[in-house]
C-alpha cells in the first residue's frame, strides 16, 4: 500500500504541475463565486431566482403529494379583518406654523377598532397563545378617538405581540413603537412580484425578526457585509417557499384558510375561543384585499410575513456549509473542465458519436447552466433548498468566451 502511494504521489505532482494555471484559476473562481453569491443572497432584489421553475416544481410537488403543510395548519390561526371595517376621519397637519391646526381630508376605511380591542383584551386576559402578529396599520391621522386610546393601552399591556409599522407612515402613538416592527418588502417597475424577504433594514427589524428575537433571544447582527445569528454565519434575506395548497378562502382539505374576526371568532363563547387560540400563532390582517403576487399565485401580505417568520424558526437563514461545499466543488469542476478542449457533454459517448451540428450548438449554450440548474432542482425537491444560479452562469459564460477567444493554453 505504501509502495503504491509512493508511486502515485509523483504522478499527481506532475499532473498538478502541468495543470497549475487551470487549478489556480479554478480555486480563485470558487472563492470569488462563493463570496459574491453570499453577498448577492443578502439582497432583496435582482438575485436571479427562476420563478417559473419554482412554480412548476411546486405544482409537481402538489400533484405528487410531496407538500406537507400539516405543521402550518396545526399551529397558526389566521384572523381576517377585511370584513370588519369602519370609517374614520383622515387628517393631516396644516402647512401653517401653528402645529395644532389640522386639515380634514375626508373619511378613510380602517380596521374596526372596537372589535380589535375586544379580541386583544380576550387574548391578554386568557393567554395560552404562542405569539400575536398584528398586521394592521395604525397611521397617524387616522385615529378613532373614542376607541384608540383604550386599544393602544391594551396593546402596550400585552406580551408576545408585534404590530405592523411601515417606512412610509408615522405611527399613531409613540407608545406603540416599542412593539412595532417593519412589514415592508422591496419591488421595482420590472420586478413587481414578491421574491425575497429582508429581515433587517439598517438595524431596524421586520415583524418576523422581532418575533423571532423575542421568542428565541436570537437576532440577526450586521458585520459590514456579513451577517451572523447566534454566532453563526447567516443571511439577512431569504427566498420564501409558497406551496400551492391553500388558495383562499379554502385550503386543499376544503377547510377555511382563515377565520373572520367578527362573524367567526367574536361570535364564539369564551370557552370555545380559548380552545381555538390555545398554543397558536395568531396572525391578524387583511386576508382578502392585501394580496401580493408570488411565484405560486396571489398570497395575503400577512401570510407572506408569517412564512418569513416560519423560515427563521426553521433555521433556514443559517448558511448551509454542506450546500456551500457542494457548490464549491461544482464551481471548481466546471471551471477546471473549461480549460479542456473537450466540452463536458462530449465526454458522453452518444454525444461524441453524433455528427449533428445543431446538437453541438444547443449543448454549448446550455452546457454549464444545465448542470447548475439540475443541481438546484434536486436540492429543492429533496431538501427544499433554493439556489440562484444567475451569477455563476454569467460568470462561467464570460470565462468560457475568454478561454475560447484568447485560446488559453495550459
Amino acid at each position: 500500500m505504501k509502495k503504491s502511494l509512493i508511486q502515485i504521489i509523483p504522478r499527481v505532482k506532475e499532473w498538478a504541475k502541468s495543470h497549475r494555471t487551470a487549478l489556480l484559476i479554478s480555486l480563485c473562481n470558487v472563492f470569488i463565486l462563493t463570496l459574491v453569491s453570499y453577498f448577492l443572497n443578502n439582497q432583496p432584489l435582482f438575485t436571479g431566482e427562476n420563478l417559473n421553475r419554482y412554480a412548476w416544481l411546486e405544482w409537481a410537488k402538489d400533484k405528487l403529494g410531496l407538500t406537507n403543510q400539516t405543521e402550518e395548519h396545526d399551529s397558526v390561526l389566521y384572523v381576517n379583518t377585511s370584513y370588519d371595517n369602519q370609517l374614520t376621519n383622515k387628517v393631516i397637519d396644516s402647512a401653517d406654523e401653528d402645529k395644532n391646526n389640522k386639515i380634514s381630508l375626508g373619511n378613510i376605511v380602517v380596521a374596526d377598532r372596537s372589535k380589535l380591542l375586544k379580541f386583544l383584551h380576550f387574548l391578554r386576559t386568557v393567554g395560552g397563545y404562542k405569539y400575536v402578529f398584528l398586521d394592521v396599520r395604525f397611521e397617524k391621522g387616522t385615529e378613532v378617538p373614542d376607541v384608540d386610546s383604550a386599544l393602544f393601552a391594551e396593546i402596550f399591556k400585552m406580551k408576545k405581540i408585534v404590530i405592523a409599522n411601515h417606512s412610509d407612515i408615522e405611527i399613531a402613538d409613540s407608545s406603540l413603537l416599542e412593539k412595532a416592527a417593519l412589514v415592508d418588502y422591496k419591488s421595482t417597475i420590472v420586478e413587481t412580484n414578491f421574491v425575497r424577504w429582508k429581515y433587517s433594514y439598517s438595524g431596524n427589524p421586520t415583524m418576523p425578526l422581532y418575533a423571532y428575537k423575542e421568542l428565541t433571544g436570537k437576532d440577526i447582527n450586521s458585520h459590514f457585509l456579513f451577517y451572523t445569528c447566534n454566532g453563526r454565519l447567516c443571511y439577512n434575506s431569504l427566498f420564501l417557499k409558497f406551496p400551492i395548497e391553500d388558495n383562499l378562502p379554502f385550503n386543499s382539505q376544503g377547510e377555511p384558510s382563515y377565520n373572520n374576526l367578527g362573524s367567526d371568532l367574536l361570535n364564539l363563547s369564551e370557552e370555545e375561543l380559548a380552545t381555538v387560540i390555545k398554543d397558536m400563532y395568531i396572525v391578524i390582517g387583511n386576508m382578502t384585499e392585501d394580496m401580493h403576487d408570488t411565484y405560486s399565485g396571489l398570497k395575503p401580505g400577512s401570510k407572506i410575513m408569517y412564512a418569513a417568520f416560519r423560515a427563521l424558526m426553521a433555521g433556514e437563514h443559517f448558511v448551509s456549509y454542506r450546500k456551500a461545499l457542494l457548490f464549491a466543488l461544482l464551481y471548481f469542476l466546471i471551471s477546471f473542465f473549461m480549460f479542456d478542449r473537450q466540452s463536458f457533454f462530449e465526454r458522453f459517448s452518444f454525444v461524441r458519436k453524433s455528427h449533428s451540428k445543431l446538437l453541438y450548438f444547443v449543448l454549448s449554450l446550455v452546457e454549464y447552466t444545465f448542470l447548475l440548474s439540475f443541481v438546484a432542482i434536486l436540492l429543492y425537491l429533496c431538501y427544499e433548498m433554493t439556489v440562484s444560479i444567475m451569477l455563476p452562469s454569467i460568470y462561467f459564460a464570460i470565462q468560457k468566451n475568454i478561454i475560447h477567444y484568447k485560446r488559453l493554453k495550459i
